[in-house]
């Protein structure tokens, strides 16, 4: 028996009603089911483990099991940005934002909603030959953003 995406997204958006946390991706792969979650404050590992109880439970009994293991987890530090509450959770953070052109940008997130993505970004300009920073407010059209990362600097 094979199972589709929609058909796990039905049962994970059903199981998160009434919560905060969301769906940031679902891959159903050959032998693979993976659920990303997250929410604004984090996600656990006990809502995780609870995602995963629910899917097992649901799949119980098709077949299902017997080809696919499940994995539900919380995106790494090192995945993109997919979905919109991702971006508005990292509001205040160090952003890298590839755009479908190539260029990369880097700033802190100030904003974002589902038309653009606003970053301050820090530039170096020469002025009379002396060397000053300057903060520059960039918009950035949502269609235009091919990844976004957040940026770790240790």
């Amino acid at each position: 028996m094979n199972v589709t995406e929609g058909e796990i997204k039905e049962i994970v958006s059903s199981k998160l009603a009434g919560s905060d946390c969301f769906i940031v991706d679902i891959k159903v792969s050959p032998g693979k089911i993976k659920v990303l979650l997250d929410k604004p404050s984090g996600i656990q590992i006990e809502e995780c483990a609870e995602v995963n109880k629910e899917l097992i439970n649901k799949l119980e009994g098709r077949g299902v099991l017997e080809k696919f293991g499940i994995e539900v987890s919380s995106p790494g530090m090192d995945e993109p940005l997919k979905v919109l509450p991702q971006y508005q959770r990292r509001i205040g953070k160090l952003v890298g934002i590839i755009t479908k052109d190539g260029l990369r940008r880097e700033g802190i997130l100030k904003s974002a909603d589902e038309n653009e993505v606003v970053i301050e970004e820090t530039v170096s300009v020469r002025d009379n030959g002396k060397k000053s920073s300057q903060v520059h407010y960039r918009r950035i059209p949502m269609n235009e953003v091919k990844e976004t990362k957040v940026v770790f600097r240790f």
